[in-house]
């Protein structure tokens, strides 16, 4: 049975619209492979959920923790999990949700609450999973390899960087900005003769009006409103300068590759713009909020005359690979894999899967394999009392084998995975729920063999919970044995 994603978060002008944001980039990435509903509260910016998401809203007067419940009730926890992001999903909450029988995915950057959630996503730099305390089975993805970036974004940051021209300038401060820097950072621009355009980007939540009468008669500087993703990877790519604080944005920023001034106006951008300078992805700002028109026009001015801004985007090229979406995929796919025995109708798919160009140049039998031979090979593997032969789902879509051969003081272990499935992750978790359902049968040890060259896959199964037992020759190839006891 196929699973929903329920989205939980909320954003308004008081706590800001990132919590939104965040969740607005991880549904570009999984709409794709999963049905959705976007869940938010009754008072939060509705307007800035984007037109075609499928939305409900949560009754304003409801309390906290009720909404379990309230969730429950409506959206059975056997047909959907629950992904969120926001403070006031703490660690009450997030017991509730889970005794209410949800699987869990919570994005986190404070790492300051107990967790129960299933998976805990943390991109900012620096964070491990020692910062937490969590329950036995919670799994961590820390630090910008699980960076949430819409696709578009992913995609720039393959592409390599380009120095510009920086006569453009690009200013974002959020959907809120309730300290009106934006405006205290296009006061400053606009003092720079070398800057000659001056794109301010404004939130949904943005009230100050203050800046509208400053720019009567400013025909350089551009106020841009309610862009989509595209747009605004558009209006950064014209850019040559940045100014932003160290949340998502300067993720995106980084991603297309731009000198940045950054820093943080509240506590919790100030980790990520921490490691950041420190890494020297971006020029430092600090805080925002003690920095005034001067100081900033200032900092600007040091990052145009600095000899070595191509360092700076190296570091970002080097931080953001663009791959993070494939592996949040993977972690998302992770909480709806399945199992089932293989049958004969399974025999094309298998053939397909083993025939693979990367399947064979990682088995011991590189050469490729007759339909034939495939087809008495496999319904004499289905059929034998012992193998167990394992395929793989992923939300209802076949994924993958993993397939135990039983020796007299042991089992080997074979797994495959389909093209579409690769660079997320998976091999882990089919190993991991694999072994489960094998040791509910059979006690014996699983070994591994895996060639020393394979680093992936050796990293796969150390993941999965196997150790390191010895070395040896398999088929004149040097090989590293893997082990996993019950």
């Amino acid at each position: 049975m196929k699973k929903k994603i329920l989205f939980r978060a909320d954003g308004n002008s008081d706590i800001g619209l990132g919590h939104l944001y965040r969740l607005f980039a991880l549904v570009e990435i999984v709409k794709g492979d999963y049905e959705y509903l976007f869940l938010t509260n009754e008072n939060s910016a509705v307007s800035a959920v984007p037109k075609e998401y499928n939305l409900a809203l949560i009754p304003n007067d409801l309390p906290r923790e009720k909404e379990a419940s309230w969730l429950s009730k409506r959206y059975p926890p056997s047909q959907h999990f629950l992904i969120a992001d926001g403070y006031h999903f703490n660690s009450a909450y997030q017991h509730e949700i889970k005794k209410a029988g949800y699987s869990l995915v919570y994005i986190d950057d404070l790492a300051r609450e107990y967790m129960f959630a299933d998976v805990v996503i943390n991109h900012a730099p620096g964070i491990s999973d020692s910062d937490y305390g969590s329950e036995a089975y919670t799994q961590f993805a820390t630090g910008v390899s699980y960076a949430i970036l819409r696709p578009a974004f992913l995609g720039a940051a393959i592409k390599p960087a380009v120095i510009k021209n920086i006569n453009t300038a690009f200013v974002c401060f959020g959907g809120a900005d309730p300290l009106d820097l934006s405006f205290k950072a296009v006061k400053a621009l606009n003092n720079i003769p070398q800057i000659r355009k001056i794109h301010l980007v404004l939130g949904a939540a943005y009230k100050n009006l203050n800046i509208y009468e400053f720019l009567k008669g400013k025909d350089h500087i551009s106020i841009h409103k309610g862009l989509d993703e595209a747009q605004l990877l558009t209006l950064m790519q014209k850019s040559g300068i940045a100014i932003a604080p160290s949340s998502t944005i300067v993720y995106e920023l980084c991603s297309v590759k731009l000198p940045v001034l950054s820093g943080y106006y509240v506590e919790n951008q100030k980790g990520i713009y921490t490691a950041l300078a420190r890494q020297l992805a971006v020029f430092e700002a600090g805080d925002f909020t003690k920095l005034r028109v001067e100081d900033i026009e200032q900092k600007i001015r040091h990052i145009l005359n600095h000899e070595s801004l191509e360092e700076y985007l190296e570091v970002q090229q080097h931080l953001f690979d663009g791959k993070s979406g494939n592996r949040l995929l993977g972690l998302i796919n992770a909480l709806s894999i399945s199992l089932r025995k293989a049958s004969g109708e399974d025999v094309m798919l298998v053939y397909k899967w083993s025939n693979d160009p990367l399947v064979r140049k990682n088995s011991y039998s590189s050469e490729a394999i007759t339909l034939e031979d495939h087809k008495q090979w496999y319904l004499a593997k289905i059929n034998a009392p012992n193998t167990y032969f394992y395929i793989v789902e992923v939300n209802g879509t076949p994924a993958g084998i993993v397939r135990y051969e039983i020796q007299e003081e042991h089992a080997v272990v074979g797994i495959s995975i389909a093209d579409e499935y690769r660079g997320q992750g998976l091999a882990a978790a089919f190993l991991k729920e694999s072994a489960k359902k094998y040791f509910k049968e059979n006690k014996r040890p699983i070994f591994a063999y895996i060639k020393k060259q394979n680093i992936i896959s050796v990293k796969s199964f150390e993941k999965a919970g196997y150790i390191y037992y010895k070395d040896e020759v398999i088929a004149e190839q040097d090989s590293l044995v893997y082990k996993k006891e019950a």
